[in-house]
C-alpha cells in the first residue's frame, strides 16, 4: 500500500472517529441533569460535563449557561450568551425576541442549528420510580456531633443537625424523609445506595454524597416521590457527590451550589451561578 493511501485511510479512519457515536445523542447515563417535563438552568449556571435535557418538553438554559457537553429536548430556550457544544432538538427559541432556528439572524446572532434525534430520547422504562420501604425508627445527629460510619439498615426519618456529621458505612439504606440542616454533612464512607420515600432537603451550604477519595458514581438516592411533589431540594452553597434519582417528582438544586452525579427529576431547575459535573451511577 502506497504512502498516500495509507495516509487517506488515516484521515477517513479518523473522520469516521469524530462522527461515530460521541457525536450521536446522549444515552440515558450521559446525562448530568435530566427532566422529563421540564428542565431550567438558571443564570450563570455551568456544566462542565455530562448532557443537559428535557425528555418531553422544553429545556431552558438562561443567561449566560455554558453547557460543555450536549443539550437535547423538543424545544430549547436560549437566554442571552447561552451556549453548549451541540442541540439536538426540534426547534431552538431566543428568551428574548422569539427567534426559531431556520429563520434570520436575531438578537445578533444566529440561531444553533439543531440535530435530529432518535424518540423516544430516553427509554421509558429507565425512568420508572424505585419503590422505598422505610423504617420505623428515626435517626438523628444533634447539632456539632459526628456519628461512627451507621452499617446498612431502615429508618423512618432522618435528620443531621446544623454542622453534624452523619457517615454511612455502605450497602443498602431506606428512610421515609431526609433533612440536612445548614453545614451539616452526610456522607457514605464506601459505596451506597439510598431509597427514600417522601423527600430529601439539603440545608444551605450542606453536603450529602460521597466520601473522599470515593466518587460520585459510587452514591446513588433514589427517591420515590410522586408527581408534583418536591422530591429533592438543595439550599444555596450546597453541595453533592451522588446520582439523585426522583423521576416523578421536583429536584431544585440551588444557586451557586456544586453538584457532581447524575439529577434526574419530573421536573430540574438549577439555581444562578451553580456548577454540575457529570459522574453517573445510572
Amino acid at each position: 500500500m502506497s504512502r498516500l493511501r495509507i495516509a487517506a485511510v488515516v484521515v477517513l479512519g479518523l473522520a469516521t472517529l469524530a462522527a461515530g457515536p460521541a457525536l450521536g445523542q446522549p444515552l440515558f447515563a450521559d446525562y448530568a441533569i435530566l427532566g422529563q417535563q421540564r428542565t431550567a438552568l438558571r443564570a450563570g449556571v455551568r456544566v462542565g460535563s455530562g448532557a443537559v435535557g428535557t425528555v418531553t418538553g422544553t429545556l431552558v438554559l438562561g443567561n449566560q449557561v455554558q453547557v460543555n457537553g450536549t443539550v437535547a429536548a423538543d424545544i430549547v430556550r436560549l437566554g442571552p450568551g447561552a451556549s453548549a457544544s451541540r442541540f439536538f432538538c426540534r426547534f431552538v427559541i431566543l428568551s428574548r425576541g422569539g427567534g426559531v432556528v431556520g429563520g434570520p439572524v436575531v438578537g445578533g446572532g444566529t440561531l444553533p442549528a439543531c440535530r435530529a434525534f432518535t424518540l423516544p430520547l430516553v427509554d421509558p422504562t429507565l425512568l420508572a420510580p424505585v419503590a422505598v420501604v422505610p423504617g420505623t425508627t428515626d435517626l438523628r445527629v444533634p447539632a456539632l456531633f459526628g456519628s461512627a460510619p451507621m452499617p446498612a439498615a431502615t429508618y423512618r426519618d432522618v435528620v443531621v443537625g446544623r454542622g453534624a456529621l452523619l457517615q454511612l458505612a455502605g450497602g443498602s439504606y431506606a428512610a421515609r424523609s431526609i433533612r440536612v440542616a445548614p453545614t451539616g454533612r452526610l456522607v457514605c464512607v464506601d459505596s451506597c445506595r439510598i431509597g427514600v420515600l417522601e423527600r430529601v432537603v439539603l440545608g444551605p451550604r450542606a453536603e450529602l454524597g460521597a466520601g473522599t477519595p470515593l466518587r460520585a458514581n459510587q452514591v446513588r438516592v433514589d427517591v420515590a416521590a410522586s408527581s408534583g411533589q418536591r422530591a429533592f431540594r438543595a439550599g444555596a452553597r450546597a453541595a453533592t457527590a451522588a446520582t439523585i434519582f426522583a423521576p416523578s417528582g421536583t429536584v431544585v438544586l440551588g444557586a451557586r451550589g456544586t453538584y457532581r452525579g447524575a439529577f434526574v427529576g419530573r421536573t430540574v431547575t438549577v439555581g444562578p451561578k451553580a456548577t454540575a459535573r457529570e459522574d453517573s451511577a445510572l
